[in-house]
């Protein structure tokens, strides 16, 4: 790749993160954030670096940010072939939030994605689930086999909507690991990133709007979206993406006392402690750095 544009915010990072391991140099120097969450992480979308944790690799209820993947596989079938789903009794029957779906209704597979990650609605995850693969029992399979290939190690889903199961949990980290590969697919990032969807309903001829319920879209600046979640066993659980100049950071918090503060605090350390550059193969570079015995170092970068 010698003489071409290595548009790739890993190698600068990777280089800053190296010297701060290893050197006690820091790019800037700022305290790591407090937060109220019981697992917390802050990671690169590029590469998974993680800029900070807190207990990020305990298992956890993950509640409604678990409809990141419902959304993401739901999303990723209606690619090849969107069609209507027509509601039936076995899908409409479940607790908690929803998009108001009613047997009868007819709407978009892609509808479903919509109503998922803008109200949040178990009905759409339960409804996706069957039209997808017949049953929520094999839908979670898919969830899990999806797991795997994204890397997520300490993950298992049984709901699709994220409702309380012993055995349905994940991690701080694992949760980055899904939001950075979900906000990689171009409809999936549209849906989330948007302050509001459009459903069309074929059987009353009508579009249906919801509003995204994600304060961050409104708090943040950079804020890409993506998924929040709640039941009285996960507590707050929060999944942010957000992007200024090239650099993507992934904030993850779970069981939060307090969690759209504790998602303004890591994003603003992550912007605050990483810049991303684009460098060229063979380029020499300075780094500034601070608390050491010179105010800069030269570096060249090598594709490896």
């Amino acid at each position: 790749m010698t003489g071409k544009l290595l548009k790739k915010m890993i190698s600068g990072i990777v280089i800053f993160s190296f010297l701060s391991h290893f050197y006690n140099l820091t790019l800037y120097a700022m305290e790591a954030p407090e937060v109220s969450a019981e697992s917390s992480v802050l990671i690169c979308a590029e590469n998974s670096y993680i800029v900070f944790e807190k207990n990020a690799f305990v298992k956890r209820p993950m509640a409604s940010t678990t409809k990141i993947m419902t959304a993401l596989l739901t999303l990723e079938a209606a690619s090849a072939d969107d069609k209507d789903v027509t509601i039936t009794d076995k899908m409409v029957p479940v607790e908690g939030s929803s998009m108001y779906l009613k047997v009868g209704n007819v709407l978009p597979l892609s509808g479903l994605a919509k109503g998922m990650l803008t109200v949040s609605g178990n009905d759409a995850a339960n409804s996706a689930a069957i039209a997808v693969a017949g049953s929520t029992e094999l839908f979670a399979d898919m969830m899990n086999d999806k797991a795997t290939q994204i890397g997520m190690k300490n993950t298992h889903f049984v709901t699709p909507s994220g409702l309380d199961d012993d055995d349905h949990y994940s991690t701080a980290y694992d949760m980055a690991l899904l939001g950075a590969y979900a906000m990689e697919n171009e409809s999936f990032y549209n849906i989330a990133s948007s302050k509001k969807s459009e459903v069309f309903f074929r059987d009353t001829n009508e579009n249906r709007c919801y509003y995204n319920e994600n304060r961050m879209l409104k708090r943040y600046s950079g804020c890409l979206g993506i998924k929040t979640g709640f039941t009285k066993k996960s507590g707050r659980c929060l999944v942010t993406c957000a992007q200024r100049d090239k650099l993507r950071l992934i904030a993850v918090t779970l069981n939060a006392g307090d969690d759209w503060n504790d998602h303004e605090k890591l994003l603003d350390y992550g912007f605050a402690k990483m810049q991303a550059l684009d460098l060229e193969e063979n380029e020499d570079i300075k780094v500034p750095v601070t608390g050491g015995d010179c105010d800069s170092l030269s570096l060249t970068i090598k594709n490896l």
